[in-house]
């Protein structure tokens, strides 16, 4: 009996050492341990757009915030929701200008090379993008129209502790796949834990 009792007397001093211990871990630990497996991450991101190819020809730059969350499947990967708002300033050809704001809505995942959700990752988008086009001649009214139209991209960055930078290539439109190819980069960052 006075073995029972010197265990479990043993066993709580080794359970309270290690909750006094997980108590006065530091911040940056609390966020990993908390950061692990099954809880959604939300956050912002900065993003500046630059349309490639023959899109260049009606858009120009851009820019906006994106808001993300992230559902924690394993320490190494996440999935993913990135919705926002790039708008894109006017390109002028010949008499013309236009431009093609974006309403972006993503699902993905997304994969962390390192360990503890830090270091490099990657990362594959599929979503809707609403595009709202815009061409004005010189002299007469705009005409403008509204599509909503299925897109992918793939991209990498770095993820070091809340904050993150990253770079991705879209296509905006898959039936248009040569033809709406975007550039996107920024810097995100994860103000929440739930």
């Amino acid at each position: 009996m006075k073995n029972v009792i010197g265990i479990v007397a043993a066993l709580s001093l080794v359970g309270g050492a290690a909750h006094a211990e997980r108590s006065h871990a530091s911040p940056r630990s609390q966020h990993l341990s908390a950061t692990r497996v099954h809880n959604i991450l939300v956050g912002v991101d900065t993003e500046i757009a630059v349309p490639l190819g023959n899109y260049s020809d009606v858009n120009s730059v851009g820019g906006g915030p994106i808001l993300s969350a992230e559902y924690t499947l394993t320490d190494t990967w996440g999935a993913t929701l990135r919705m926002g708002f790039q708008g894109h300033v006017d390109r002028t050809f010949g008499a013309v200008d236009s431009h093609v704001h974006s309403i972006p809505v993503l699902f993905g995942t997304k994969y962390y090379i390192g360990s503890e959700r830090e270091g490099m990752f990657g990362a594959f988008e599929a979503g809707m993008f609403d595009l709202m086009s815009s061409v004005t001649p010189r002299g007469a009214a705009s005409v403008t129209s509204n599509d909503v139209k299925f897109g992918m991209g793939v991209g990498i960055g770095y993820q070091q502790d809340r904050w993150s930078a990253r770079i991705n290539l879209h296509t905006q439109d898959v039936g248009n796949f040569g033809n709406a190819f975007m550039v996107t980069t920024g810097i995100g960052y994860h103000f929440g834990t739930y």
